[in-house]
């Protein structure tokens, strides 16, 4: 299967990091407007580099089309990839709005494309892990779930402070835990939601009340000086929790005084492997996906939701079936 990456900064290195683990994959070229970067990442990885999709399906044979840009770019590059026929593979957020997302959705259908959205969190053992458990009844009927998550504020030249172009702390940062909630628990029946800035901080709070009754909680921060993550799930039976900080990595000395991390569980496959190996199934017809890009969708209106209920400090009600 031949595959392309739009992007050349952090994710979409990590990606085409990914790409390379696996079995039976080559990698036809990379797109991105930094030329510099561009031109070191594409030698890094023996590939060709392109300035445009239109370039790369000129070019190349390509199968699919594997979209890590900012987020404002999404609908434009998605669209422009199924319309030359390619499967997609769309970092998260899939769009900026529920309506851009809609217009991917219906234009991927359109051209008979299969999109698939990289909402990571499935792939963690820890999160894929604990929706098992909540499904299988291990905490009885479920409760009260508390979520957090948080990571230090972007720099203030980055794209993620424009929420023009990141939809800002709900969207991007929210995105991971909402979709897992929606993935666990269904469709969310009404959202309060409220946001904090004080001098290069924020926080977010997002209170859910599930179709099935379950109450959520999910606190979101752009104010730590490291990344953390945290869940408690409490049902009438008993109650499952998660910290990211109890699995800090070890520091090991070696002779040369050089510390290597390694993780206390050193997985055989990071996330990311997992779930373009799940995609590569997806597009091959061995599998169905484990998120699909309505799932995204939804996301996207609670997200849309709780933006609104921050700025007019009201609950928002969502119809049937979370819209």
């Amino acid at each position: 299967m031949k595959v392309a990456v739009v992007g050349s900064g952090k994710l979409g290195q990590r990606h085409l990091a990914s790409w390379t683990k696996i079995e039976g994959i080559e990698i036809v070229g990379v797109i991105a407007r930094n030329q510099e970067r561009l031109n070191k990442v594409t030698s890094g990885y023996a590939t060709k580099a392109f300035n445009s999709i239109e370039e790369l399906v000129a070019n190349t044979d390509v199968d699919v089309i594997d979209i890590c840009t900012p987020t404002h770019t999404h609908a434009a590059l998605v669209m422009e990839a199924a319309n030359h026929k390619k499967h997609v593979i769309c970092e998260k957020p899939l769009a900026l709005t529920s309506e851009e997302a809609e217009d991917i959705i219906k234009v991927c259908a359109e051209n008979n494309v299969q999109l698939l959205v990289g909402q990571t969190l499935r792939f963690f053992p820890e999160y894929a892990n604990a929706r098992v458990q909540v499904k299988n009844g291990a905490i009885g009927n479920p409760g009260v779930m508390r979520l957090s998550r948080g990571v230090p504020h972007p720099a203030k030249d980055s794209w993620y402070t424009d929420e023009s172009k990141s939809g800002g702390l709900f969207m991007d940062l929210g995105v991971h835990d909402l979709d897992w909630v929606l993935w666990t628990f269904g469709d969310v029946e009404r959202v309060m939601a409220k946001r904090v800035k004080r001098s290069g901080l924020e926080y977010g709070f997002i209170n859910l009340k599930m179709t099935d009754g379950t109450i959520v909680h999910v606190e979101l921060s752009w104010a730590e000086t490291k990344f953390k993550a945290s869940f408690e799930l409490t049902g009438d039976k008993g109650m499952i929790t998660y910290n990211h900080d109890d699995s800090n990595p070890l520091a090991v000395q070696f002779r040369s005084d050089e510390n290597v991390q390694l993780p206390r569980n050193i997985l055989e496959k990071d996330p990311y492997q997992r779930q373009l190996e799940h995609f590569v199934k997806c597009i091959s017809g061995e599998a169905q996906p484990i998120i699909t890009a309505v799932d995204a969708l939804k996301v996207t209106k609670v997200v849309e939701a709780a933006i609104k209920s921050a700025n007019e400090g009201q609950p928002v009600t969502l119809g049937k079936g979370g819209n």
